[in-house]
């Protein structure tokens, strides 16, 4: 017995088989987490230095340097950059794909612990080597604000409200920003400190001996030992100030003689201000591998808890959720698949015009959707955009199958068969074709999932996630179509079914269309060479006309946030940048949609003080009459910075390619300096020519004022002091170095020295400070060194062990790819000692394009050889890959008529068109092989062959289409990912069937000859038809 046989005679075993597949989709799914994109772990690792008061260039000749140098040979790095900020060295290290990230860290740990004896004695512990994990993203944001003193603020912030946050499921870091934790700073003063004969290592010394607990040991008694304690420590502020320094003419020096020691807050290096209120902010980051939508909902839940521990008049208060918009762009996804699979089953409706029918062709879609979800689960897979965009244009493959199946089941009902015999032979018919659609559609969609580099890990999801609905479909298309169509189908007559006028009128319309088909093929077939030329005019016109197609990586998408950046001249200090971020913050707050505005200032690594973000979260899309971009174009003309400030505006996106926000990020990199900076102002000169590129930047910043110290070594030799000694007074005083803690009430509290303001504002002052020479004198640092005021470079970068400017730009009414070719156009003119290079979205743009065009000849190949195989040929196959360039004909047209962008999604769903159209020419193929084989002869089978799979080719081909609708027509959160590829799907369908329905005959009965050559060659092998044994009687 047949398997199919099987399946119709056993419909419990058929049924449960099936069911089996539903109870494992439906267990999986409440167990499937939600996020924005598919988890990908990228090799990446990152080595952080601290050299305290080091200025930009010493960081990256004394730390970043060595470092490069030891650690570019390690095997598997593609790429090495560093960012040296005062103080700080950042390495960033990314690894090839197939390196374990676990492995690359641990060679990099070893490289750096050997390379430990060439750096700076002076740096902050050993370098921190961390592995960069991208999934660790900030979930969301949280403002603490009140009337508390914000040292208090801060204390309850550090110490009971993130270890609380910390604590919930799913939770990996949360970050404070705005907080200034209490500390005791002593504020030298240096004249007092002349009076008195002392130096400023004086007052630490003492400080610090007086102030450290020593352990006393124990007693040696007869009976028993004791612990000795030595109260060493001081035990108040009070007793601080009176701390005796030293003795002068018998009366004791006292701390508060030569310091005002100051209780407070720490001097701010960072302030955060929500809606014009000052607060404390947490960002809350989630666990790698965590749920991003579980874990916002988990902390939003505990909000009633956090609240009970802050202070009376205080609050704590969600900022911005960026699981938002990840639920809000899921859940249109579901509501496209929804819609998409209604219209589909009423397509199908329309066409059989049987309700029963439609049923038993709509199974497939909830049996395949649901036993995916066991896929999805099993695989360790999210809904995320990529898969749940898989599930939604799956949607017209999954009913595809049962339609071709269920169509010429009924077409053999309508010939009089009862409906046992009718599922048995409709379905028999037309399996090869079915199987050889759905390995079609499979085999372009495995060179997707196994893509080299990026795109291919994001995309490794999508390519198996629409594998497994669509041999799912095919599975129930072959076992409970068939059984559902003998049970549930009634037997027609000769006469057919009677129905009602509406269904009539269709009938009428589809019969008056297959006989207009008819007549247009038999002049086809009479003028092939007219069809072949006009086609082939079609395809040049429409290749040429795709070059002013908009090209990019990311389509813009609204995500309902914006980022406001302002950079104020170097320098600034942080009260004026705060007032500016007021001023902004207060300015966008009165614009209609506008939610809230978050203003942090400072803060980061470098603690750039004159820097500051504003945070803009917008009502949903679906609550305001105009976009995102409108809101950033109105940023940009009514904002104004103040003169010699930049203000840029971005998108705030779940998918950020590259170290910047913006879309263009160019890379100056070259061996001579002033080359590098020359080529880098010349790029950004000529971009803010063209209005189309906006908030056009570079990373250099050469104005910093610096105060230089030019040591005379002879005369500080000569006099006792090293060059140490001066170098850490300074960075003492002026930094405000921690040098020792004081403990109170458990807490153990920072003690800094530092000089007023008035002092550190003035190079004369500092020249006058004293320091103890080697003979006990004190000598003033003018006697030593030459100070004097100069400017320096607020951040130097490098790549590839050389100095690096990226030149940065966001776009206006331009595609990258036409950006792209507008800079190279002026790179061209660059010398060659500097070398240049995209970073982000244009450099994913290159590679993704090479890749997919190898996703796209390797999909080809496959489809060739399943068709080959299936079809025990090798000319068929080339026939029905004539559909594939008529598709890319309709995709490219239907991009440029809506303006949609050429972006990955929609390469995507190029390639997916290589699938879907090749169903077209396969069922015609199919069907005319075996009216042949029955007899006809090449012509007459033609003529009989297309209007008999006239009805299922349209109808699936409309199924898809409408499936496709809801997205394409999208407007929710995230719907720009989806709507370019939706189109280029539409247009693709539209063109290569209403195409395919006359090429692939006419390119059918051209190679008529030369599959008669090819039956004679095999002879015996390959029996001819018999209309070819009377041709050749």
């Amino acid at each position: 017995m047949s398997p199919l046989r099987t399946f119709i005679q056993r419909p419990i075993f058929t049924t449960m088989l099936l069911l089996a597949v539903v109870v494992f989709g439906l267990n999986s799914y409440p167990r499937i987490g939600v996020d924005s994109m598919p988890e990908v772990e990228l090799p990446m690792v990152t080595v952080t230095t601290v050299l305290p008061g080091a200025d930009p260039e010493v960081v990256e000749k004394n730390v970043s340097q060595p470092l490069e140098e030891a650690l570019n040979t390690l095997s598997g790095l593609e790429s090495i950059r560093s960012n040296n900020y005062e103080s700080v060295s950042v390495i960033v290290l990314q690894f090839a794909l197939e390196r374990p990230v676990a492995l690359a860290a641990q060679d990099v740990r070893d490289r750096v612990q050997a390379t430990l004896r060439k750096l700076p004695a002076e740096i902050d512990g050993s370098p921190a080597v961390e592995k960069l994990d991208l999934q660790a993203m900030p979930v969301l944001t949280l403002a603490m604000s009140g009337p508390v003193p914000i040292a208090s603020m801060t204390r309850l912030a550090d110490d009971v409200l993130k270890p609380a946050l910390q604590r919930i499921e799913g939770v990996g870091a949360v970050d404070v920003y705005g907080g200034r934790k209490r500390e005791i700073t002593l504020e030298i003063d240096p004249v007092r400190l002349r009076a008195h004969g002392l130096a400023a290592t004086d007052v630490t010394q003492a400080v610090r001996a007086q102030s450290i607990a020593i352990p006393g040991g124990r007693t040696a008694e007869a009976e028993r030992e004791r612990v000795v304690k030595l109260q060493t420590e001081v035990a108040s502020v009070e007793e601080l100030r009176d701390l005796v320094l030293t003795f002068a003419g018998g009366a004791p020096v006292r701390l508060r003689d030569v310091a005002n020691v100051i209780d407070g807050p720490a001097e701010a290096r960072s302030v955060a201000n929500l809606n014009g209120r000052s607060a404390v902010a947490f960002v809350v980051r989630k666990q790698s591998g965590a749920n991003t939508v579980a874990v916002a909902e988990n902390v939003k839940e505990s909000l009633g808890e956090l609240a009970k521990l802050v202070p009376e008049g205080s609050r704590i208060e969600l900022v911005s959720d960026n699981s938002r918009m990840i639920r809000s762009s899921i859940n249109s996804v579901q509501e496209d698949l929804l819609l998409g699979a209604l219209l589909a089953v009423l397509v199908v409706l329309l066409f059989l015009r049987d309700w029963r029918s439609t049923i038993i062709s709509a199974v497939p879609l909830p049996t395949s959707i649901i036993g995916t979800f066991a896929a999805i689960r099993f695989l360790g897979y999210t809904f995320n955009n990529i898969t749940m965009l898989a599930l939604t244009l799956s949607i017209g493959l999954l009913i595809d199958d049962a339609i071709v199946v269920i169509e010429n089941v009924v077409r053999i009902l309508e010939k009089g068969e009862k409906p046992r015999a009718a599922a048995l032979v409709g379905t028999s018919q037309i399996a090869l074709a079915v199987l050889a659609v759905t390995l079609s559609v499979i085999a372009v969609f495995v060179p997707i999932a196994f893509m080299e580099g990026i795109i291919g890990r994001f995309f490794v999801q999508f390519g198996v996630t629409v594998a497994v609905a669509v041999a799912i479909s095919y599975a129930v298309s072959m076992t409970l179509i068939p059984m559902l169509s003998a049970r549930l189908l009634k037997a027609h007559g000769p006469g057919g079914r009677k129905h009602g006028w509406l269904f009539g009128v269709l009938e009428r319309a589809f019969l008056s269309m297959e006989h207009g088909y008819r007549r247009v093929l038999t002049w086809a077939l009479g003028h092939r060479a007219v069809v072949l030329v006009t086609v082939l005019a079609a395809m040049a016109v429409t290749v040429g006309l795709s070059r002013h197609l908009q090209t990019t990586f990311i389509p813009p998408q609204d995500s309902s946030a914006i980022r406001i950046d302002l950079e104020l001249p170097l320098g600034t200090r942080l009260e004026q940048t705060e007032a500016e971020a007021l001023r902004i913050s207060e300015q966008i707050r009165g614009v209609p949609g506008v939610v809230n505005a978050f203003a942090l200032v400072g803060g980061g690594v470098d603690e750039a003080v004159h820097k500051a973000q504003v945070t803009v979260n917008l009502v949903p899309i679906h609550e305001r009459a105009f976009g995102q971009q409108q809101v950033k174009q109105w940023v940009r003309e009514h904002v104004s910075p103040p003169p010699g400030s930049t203000l840029a505006v971005a998108d705030l996106s779940s998918v950020q390619m590259g170290s910047h926000s913006q879309v263009v990020q160019f890379n100056v990199r070259g061996d001579k300096w002033e080359d590098v900076v020359a080529a880098a102002e010349k790029t950004r000169a000529l971009l803010e020519q063209d209005p189309r590129f906006v908030d056009v930047d570079t990373t250099y910043r050469a104005g910093k004022p610096m105060v230089s110290v030019q040591l005379d070594r002879d005369r500080a030799a000569t006099m006792g002091v090293p060059a140490a000694m001066v170098g850490t007074t300074l960075r003492t005083l002026l930094g405000g170095d921690a040098f020792t803690t004081y403990r109170e009430v458990g807490e153990r509290i920072d003690v800094r020295v530092r000089l007023p303001d008035e002092v550190r504002a003035s190079p004369d002052a500092l020249a006058a400070l004293t320091l103890r020479g080697a003979s006990g004198r004190l000598v003033e640092i003018r006697n030593l060194a030459t100070l004097q005021s100069t400017t320096g470079p607020s951040q130097i970068d490098r790549q590839a062990l050389k100095r690096q400017i990226t030149v940065l730009a966001d776009l206006k009414d331009m595609a990258l790819g036409e950006a792209i070719s507008r800079i190279d156009e002026v790179a061209k003119d660059f010398p060659s000692t500097v070398q240049t290079d995209f970073e982000g979205q244009g450099k994913e743009l290159g590679k993704t394009g090479r890749a997919f065009a190898g996703a796209l000849l390797l999909g080809v190949l496959l489809l060739f050889m399943i068709l080959a195989a299936q079809f025990e040929s090798l000319l068929d196959p080339f026939v029905i890959m004539m559909a594939l360039p008529l598709a890319i004909i309709g995709a490219l047209a239907a991009l440029l008529l809506t303006g949609e962008y050429l972006s990955m999604f929609a390469m995507i769903g190029m390639i997916m068109l290589m699938g879907l159209v090749a169903k077209n020419g396969i069922l015609l193929v199919d069907c005319t092989n075996q009216i042949r084989r029955a007899g006809a002869a090449t012509g007459d089978a033609l003529l009989e062959a297309g209007p008999q799979r006239l009805r299922p080719i349209l109808m699936t081909t409309v199924a898809m289409i409408a499936g496709m609708v809801p997205v394409a027509l999208a407007r929710g959160d995230g719907a720009e990912l989806r709507t370019g590829m939706a189109w280029a799907i539409i247009g693709g369908l539209f063109a290569s069937t209403v195409l395919t329905l006359v090429v692939v005959p006419v390119i059918y009965s051209l190679l008529d000859g030369v599959r008669a050559r090819f039956a004679s060659r095999k002879g015996a092998a390959e029996e001819p038809t018999p209309a070819e044994a009377r041709r050749a009687a």
